[in-house]
Formats: structure tokens, C-alpha cells, sequence
């Protein structure tokens, strides 16, 4: 088994409850809402990243990725660790179903945002944003 940045292979693993994503075609974009920080998800890496929706471990993660055709799974769950997008999972969480992935495979890649998103729009009638001209 392969140790990752801090957790073992086998211990369960869950994305941080401040992370959002919204799903797109091609795969999906992350938001860090702790952070601000927002990351583009291929469809490989957002088939790997539902894995973690409800908990999993790398070595799960890995062996999913294998039944897929693809063997990049541990580098990219210690990417995912790095970018502190994953936590340890609470105890009793489960596994699910794996999400299907459909297409040929392709290597997941995770790209983080140059900057972090300074501040969230709450209203478009904010008076301390200025008005385009």
C-alpha cells in the first residue's frame, strides 16, 4: 500500500463539507468555499472525485480507477490531499455504487484558479461595488 501526503491507503477519506461543485459536460468545477479557490475537474478526475462524495478510501480509489482503465489514481488523490480538497471521513460512513464513467479514459487532471476569488457577490445593488461605465 502507498502512503499519501498524510493518510494511509486504507483509511476512509470524504470531500471537506466546504467544498462545492457543479457538474459540467466535460467534467466538473470545484469551489472551496473556505479557500475561494475554485478547480476545473476533467471527467476522469470528477468520476474519481465522486468516489469521495460519501467516503472512500485511496485504495478504493485506486481500484476503481484500475476497473476503468486507468492507473493514475494514486497521484491524483494525493493532488487532491495537497489542494486539502479531502478529509478523514467520519466513522460508519459507507461506500456507494461507484459512478459510471462512460468514454474512453483519460488521465484525471485537476487545475486550481491562479487566484483565489476575493470576495462572493451577495447583491448586484452592493453600493461598494462600482458601477461599469
Amino acid at each position: 500500500m502507498q502512503m499519501f501526503d498524510r493518510v494511509a491507503a486504507t483509511q476512509m477519506l470524504t470531500l471537506r463539507p466546504t467544498i462545492a461543485a457543479a457538474v459540467l459536460d466535460d467534467g466538473a468545477v470545484l469551489l472551496d468555499l473556505t479557500s475561494k479557490y475554485f478547480y476545473s475537474l476533467n471527467g476522469s478526475a470528477w468520476a474519481i472525485v465522486q468516489l469521495f462524495e460519501t467516503g472512500a478510501s485511496a485504495a478504493d480509489a485506486e481500484r476503481q480507477c484500475a476497473a476503468w482503465g486507468g492507473d493514475e489514481a494514486a497521484a491524483f488523490i494525493a493532488q487532491l490531499m495537497r489542494y486539502d480538497l479531502l478529509e478523514a471521513a467520519a466513522a460508519g460512513a459507507v461506500t456507494v455504487e461507484p459512478p459510471a464513467y462512460h468514454g474512453p479514459w483519460i488521465a484525471p487532471v485537476i487545475e486550481q484558479q491562479a487566484e483565489p476569488l476575493e470576495r462572493v457577490i451577495v447583491s448586484a445593488f452592493d453600493p461598494s461595488i462600482p458601477l461599469a461605465e
